[in-house]
C-alpha cells in the first residue's frame, strides 16, 4: 500500500531530513586518530535525535579556499587557528568555538636531562603542517634550530642526533608508540594549536548552532584524539603535563591573508616585537 502523508516510509522520512555539511581541515597534527572520523561519530549521535544528518568531509585549507571562492560553501567548517581565507564566510554573533586543542612541548630521550641546556644547536623542530612551529621556536629562544618534517624530527631525536625536540602532543604519542623512555616539558610561551568550528550557513545557522552545542558537550571524549580541552582533566600519563596551561601569546582565530603575510614577514625578520601585537 502506498505511503500517505501521515504514514511515510523510512526512505521518505530520510529525504525530509535536513543535512549539515561539515568540512574538517587538519591545520596541525593531532595526537592520534582522525578528527574527521571523530566529528562524523559525533554527527551520527546528533542525527539520532535532531532529525538532521551530518556529513563530514576532510579537506585541505587550500582546497577549502578554492571551493569557497567558487561558491561551494558548507554549513560548518572545523579548522585550525591561523587558517586564512575562510574568515569572510563565517556567520553568527560568535565567530568560532574551540572544541579541542593541542600544545607545543620539548621532548628528550636523554636519561637525566633536565632541559636546562636547551639551545638552538641541540634541538630539532618538528615543522608541523600549517601551524606556526618556527614562530613558537622564536618565542622560546630557539630561532635558527634545524627544522625537519614531522616524522623525521622524532626519528633523529631517537637516533641521538639531537638532544631535544620542539614538537607537539603528536610527538608524545610517537614516542609512546616506539616504547622509548622520554621526558616532556610543556611550552607556555606560545600556542596556535586550536581546533575551532564556525558556522558558514545563514539558512542552517540554528541547527548548526545546536550541533556545535552537542559537540562541546562531548569535549570530555577528545582524549580519543590525543588532544586536550580547557577545564576538563583527561590524562594521568605523559599527556597530563599538557593540561591546564596558560600561554603568554596565542593565535586562536582565523586570520586574513594580509595578517598571515605580516606574521611571516615578522618571523623572517626574527622580530619578536613585531610578532607580539599580532597575537593575544
Amino acid at each position: 500500500m502506498a505511503a500517505t502523508a501521515g504514514n511515510k516510509t523510512a526512505s521518505a522520512q530520510k529525504k525530509d531530513m535536513s543535512v549539515l555539511n561539515v568540512w574538517q581541515i587538519d591545520s596541525f597534527e593531532g595526537g592520534k586518530g582522525s578528527r574527521a572520523a571523530y566529528l562524523q561519530n559525533i554527527g551520527n549521535e546528533f542525527s539520532e535525535n535532531s532529525g538532521c544528518y551530518v556529513t563530514v568531509t576532510s579537506i585541505t585549507a587550500t582546497a577549502a579556499r578554492e571551493n569557497l571562492k567558487s561558491g561551494n560553501v558548507p554549513d560548518l567548517i572545523s579548522y585550525g587557528a591561523g587558517t586564512h581565507g575562510i574568515e569572510s564566510y563565517i556567520v553568527g554573533k560568535t565567530p568560532y568555538f574551540c572544541w579541542c586543542n593541542g600544545g607545543y612541548c620539548v621532548l628528550t630521550t636523554t636519561e637525566g636531562a633536565d632541559f636546562s641546556d636547551i639551545s638552538a644547536e641541540n634541538t630539532v623542530i618538528n615543522a608541523g603542517t600549517d601551524n606556526l612551529a618556527e614562530v613558537c621556536a622564536l618565542f622560546c629562544g630557539l630561532n635558527g634550530a634545524d627544522v625537519e618534517k614531522p616524522t623525521g624530527a622524532y626519528v633523529k631525536l631517537i637516533n641521538g642526533k639531537y638532544k631535544y625536540l620542539l614538537g607537539t602532543q603528536r610527538d608524545i604519542y610517537r614516542l609512546k608508540t616506539r616504547g622509548v623512555a622520554f621526558a616532556v616539558k610543556p611550552v607556555t610561551e606560545f600556542n596556535d594549536l586550536y581546533q575551532n568550528i564556525s558556522i558558514t550557513s545563514k539558512n542552517k545557522a540554528k541547527i548548526a548552532q545546536n550541533f556545535i552545542a552537542f559537540l562541546l558537550k562531548k569535549r570530555e571524549t577528545v582524549n580519543k584524539l590525543g588532544l586536550i580541552t580547557d577545564g576538563v582533566k583527561l590524562y594521568d600519563d605523559e599527556m597530563s603535563v599538557m593540561e591546564g596551561l596558560t600561554y603568554n601569546y596565542t593565535l586562536k582565530a582565523t586570520v586574513s591573508e594580509n595578517t598571515k603575510t605580516e606574521i611571516n614577514s615578522a618571523f623572517n625578520d626574527g622580530d619578536i616585537k613585531k610578532l607580539k601585537p599580532l597575537f593575544k
